[in-house]
């Protein structure tokens, strides 16, 4: 476990995290990549290596304009070289190891993963609030069966904030993040984004939009001023 958090944060991740693999969290079927459309996925791995890497402030402020798609785009290919070398590494090892790259070969949800494993909390916009960097953080994921030692979930007052603060919703301007109470959705309690509404505005303004990454209050630079907020609201 020592070893593969050192070589993670070697290949330039920020966060990484350890749990056993909950395949609740598993898709069903493959919707998109190299397996036949429809297919039935069935993921044996027990364990899930989830990393996170921080996305640029500069950049993300510039949502919804150009900037964000390039940085967005950037950490992909980030995260899926790391998830990538990972993998082909826990294989030369002789265990079973695959990457979860995005675009074509995702088999898993990374956030509800990234929470299981002690990266932050799930916040009202339906993505994973990390503790340094807020939702600004672009998430890998390499599933194995080498034993490893598991993380665990930390609470840090997201839950709480975020029932308060709605400025996600305020400012989404597909409006499709709830201003309400969290429902039950699949057998959990959350906040259930309008997926619909919010995918059709990234095909109307060309981007990947991130303005309620942009606006969250846990996405500022991490210095002092905000290190000291982040605490008070924990």
């Amino acid at each position: 476990t020592r070893i593969v958090k050192k070589l993670i944060k070697y290949l330039g991740s920020d966060l990484c995290g350890i749990c056993e693999l909950d395949k609740s969290f598993v898709y069903s079927h493959v919707g998109r990549g190299p397996e036949v459309y429809g297919e039935e996925i069935k993921v044996e791995h027990k364990y899930a290596i989830v990393f996170a890497i921080e996305m640029d402030y500069k950049m993300i402020r510039c949502a919804p304009k150009a900037p964000v798609i390039v940085e967005s785009e950037n950490k992909y290919v980030e995260a899926a070289r790391i998830s990538i070398i990972t993998a082909s590494f826990l294989r030369k090892l002789g265990y079973s190891a695959r990457a979860h790259t995005a675009g074509s070969n995702y088999q898993a949800m990374l956030d509800p993963i990234a929470w299981k494993a002690g990266l932050g909390e799930l916040g009202r916009m339906g993505i994973i609030i990390t503790e340094k960097y807020g939702p600004r953080a672009r998430l890998g994921l390499v599933t194995t069966d080498i034993p490893l030692i598991k993380d665990k979930p930390i609470i840090m007052g997201v839950q709480d904030f975020c029932n308060k603060c709605k400025k996600c919703a305020r400012n989404c301007p597909s409006k499709a993040i709830p201003y309400g109470e969290k429902e039950e959705n699949n057998g959990v309690l959350r906040w259930v984004i309008n997926r619909e509404a919010c995918y059709k505005y990234w095909r109307k303004v060309g981007t990947d939009c991130a303005v309620c990454i942009s606006v969250c209050p846990y996405s500022k630079p991490n210095n002092l001023l905000y290190n000291i907020i982040r605490k008070l609201s924990k």
